[in-house]
């Protein structure tokens, strides 16, 4: 695990630019104005609250991304932390005609099994003083557990229970949703960072018609006069701390001011890119250092705007044939010595970003990205712009993605593909700043947004992200913002409908990077 370091001071942060005392839980802003919750595992949604609204929601009644089990095999002993073996769905669980509406329907089977386990990953950036209120109903019996411990049972025995053991009571479905199961789960059961509430439901009886099952957490939102002012981030606190992997190694807050007392980008940490030193790429844009700017709240804008005069591609070279905008860009290469500011093949990256990719952004790509010195590419986030719909390709608007590239020049290159919104993140993606992390080490890689894991995969999973023939020397990160150049997979900027791609801003508050260190 790194090793912690100091906080870093960021003077006068504001990422979201307005004066509002909030808290910040699973990396979410919670203010008097909106609150944004994220679980770690699964899906959670947005939730509005006006100035008189008390409670803000962890983890919403039909939450999608719930781990499910129901066999006949004992689930183990280890089952109430969570397992990423089981099968995902949305909540409510359950069968039968009278179960009522169904996010996810279990199979009864035969011999039917008289228990199905449930588990649900949730992240805190700071515990609750309060602690959280779960409230919960199943048909026929359950008991709950917050980080393996017992939160509360209903209609089960007293002491241990497994598989066989029955329920001690059999309401039906309506009557259950209507009773609901409510307790606080106290601040001490709760940490920083990952969290996992796990169900186990029980049948009355092993025919039964019916059962079904859901779960929601939330907690209570001190006054604005009350509420401790920390900035909405991914991991929730000005130091970085993460779980497991304790204070960033490499960060940058984007509070360094150049010799004349103005914010800047830190000419140590970033290369600018110019087309004088990186040339054109293959899109719309030329890349011009003059578009990538710090603001007076510490936030990175990486800009792209109409040429006044559009100009042709050199002939010979591969791209559109007509450059129409200028871009920022920047990355971690040709600052030091051996070439990089900072590189690591294992570790966490993390970025707290806007993307311009909501309508009249035909177009666009902001990118959030890391390569190697070999053919590597993990794209942690690429979000894509549109008009007032997609470009005829079908490329998914308003959510992001993760794609993993073992090269991306001649042919050959094997990817893995996620888009975020299947995986129960949070849309649109574009109305306000949200958290892309990538975790990547020698047994596992995962994909965090907002503070809720979307997914985890292995070298068993996913053998080319192992491969050392592409993913076998340290990775650096890159920051752009891409215009084109594809027309039909994200969409080519028209000149003769300028409207259609408005002044595009890739606002970035912090970029967080950790160490792997076994």
């Amino acid at each position: 695990m790194p090793k912690a370091k100091p906080p870093l001071t960021r003077p006068n942060k504001t990422p979201n630019r307005r004066s509002l005392t909030r808290i910040a839980i699973g990396g979410a802003v919670v203010a008097a104005l909106s609150i944004s919750t994220m679980g770690a595992a699964a899906m959670t949604t947005d939730v509005t609250a006006s100035a008189a609204d008390s409670q803000a929601t962890v983890l919403p009644f039909a939450s999608s991304g719930w781990s499910y089990y129901r066999g006949a095999a004992d689930p183990g002993s280890s089952w109430t932390g969570g397992s990423t073996s089981w099968a995902t769905g949305t909540a409510p669980f359950g069968f039968g005609l009278n179960a009522g509406q169904l996010g996810t329907q279990l199979q009864q089977g035969s011999p039917a099994p008289l228990a199905s386990y449930f588990s649900h990953g949730f992240s805190l950036a700071a515990v609750p003083a309060s602690g959280l209120t779960l409230q919960t109903w199943a048909d026929d019996g359950v008991a709950v557990y917050v980080n393996g411990v017992e939160a509360v049972r209903r209609n089960l025995p007293t002491g241990a229970i497994g598989p066989g053991t029955y329920a001690t009571a059999a309401p039906q479905s309506s009557t259950a949703r209507a009773d609901l199961v409510t307790v606080q789960v106290p601040a001490s059961s709760l940490r920083v960072g990952a969290n996992v509430v796990a169900a186990e439901v029980h049948s009355n009886w092993r025919a039964t018609h019916n059962s079904s099952f859901d779960a929601a957490l939330t907690y209570t939102v001190p006054s604005e006069a009350d509420t401790p002012a920390v900035p909405g981030t991914g991991t929730g606190t000005e130091s970085g701390e993460v779980a497991g992997w304790g204070a960033p190694t490499w960060r940058d807050e984007f509070t360094y001011k150049n010799s004349s007392g103005n914010p800047a980008i830190d000419p140590t940490k970033w290369n600018v890119r110019d087309r004088s030193d990186l040339g054109l790429l293959q899109d719309a844009a030329e890349p011009e250092s003059s578009q990538v700017s710090v603001d007076s709240a510490g936030i990175a804008h990486l800009k792209a705007d109409w040429l006044d005069q559009p100009f042709s591609r050199p002939a010979g070279q591969a791209g559109v044939p007509t450059i129409t905008h200028k871009t920022g860009y920047m990355d971690q290469r040709k600052l030091q010595s051996d070439d990089m500011s900072y590189s690591q093949q294992y570790g966490r990256w993390e970025i707290r970003a806007k993307t311009p990719t909501g309508p009249k952004t035909f177009g666009s790509l902001a990118a959030f990205w890391l390569r190697n010195s070999q053919s590597g590419e993990i794209d942690i986030m690429e979000a894509w712009g549109y008009n007032e719909q997609a470009a005829p390709g079908g490329q998914r608007i308003d959510t992001a993605t993760t794609t993993v590239h073992t090269q991306t020049s001649g042919s050959g290159n094997q990817k893995y593909y996620w888009t975020h919104a299947d995986f129960g993140a949070a849309t649109p993606v574009w109305d306000d700043f949200h958290t892309y992390a990538f975790e990547f080490t020698p047994t596992y890689a995962a994909i965090i947004v907002d503070g809720k894991q979307l997914t985890r995969v292995t070298p068993a999973t996913h053998p080319n992200l192992w491969n050392p023939s592409f993913f076998g020397s340290p990775l650096h990160v890159r920051l752009n913002l891409h215009v084109g150049p594809s027309a039909t997979y994200w969409g080519l900027p028209d000149p003769n409908n300028k409207s259609w791609t408005q002044p595009l801003d890739y606002q970035v508050d912090y970029v967080r990077i950790w160490k792997y260190q076994g």
